[in-house]
């Protein structure tokens, strides 16, 4: 075997060794790190005032709201997607909103050229 077939081996063996070191350090540290950090626990005022269920109803509450803006939101939006639908010669009725930005895509595509 030539010299430099025996150093290009050798430096990839150590820095293969070396690779591994730092994993097997970076995994030990997780593990170490996970083990000695703890949630808090919670405190008994806290418990004790979910446990009335004043913060879990306006919490509900206020994810009922959210859920109902949304779904008036989308409602909204299909509305007027439907209402907005584009009609194109020679079709019969209305055409929807996809396959009018489809074919408005494929016009864009190939862009009439200008003769002189």
């Amino acid at each position: 075997m030539s010299n430099s077939l025996v150093i290009s081996l050798a430096v990839t063996g150590i820095g293969m060794l070396v690779l591994f070191l730092a994993l097997a350090i970076l995994c030990g540290l997780m593990y170490l790190m996970t083990g000695l950090i703890k949630d808090r626990p919670e405190r008994e005022e806290d418990e004790d005032f979910r446990s009335f269920g004043k913060l879990r109803k306006s919490e509900e509450a206020q994810q009922a709201a959210r859920r109902q803006a949304a779904v008036i939101a989308i409602a909204l939006a299909r509305a007027e997607g439907e209402s907005s639908t584009a009609s194109v010669p020679g079709t019969e009725g209305p055409v929807s909103a996809w396959r009018a930005l489809h074919h408005q895509r494929q016009l864009a595509l190939n862009p009439p050229r200008k003769r002189l």
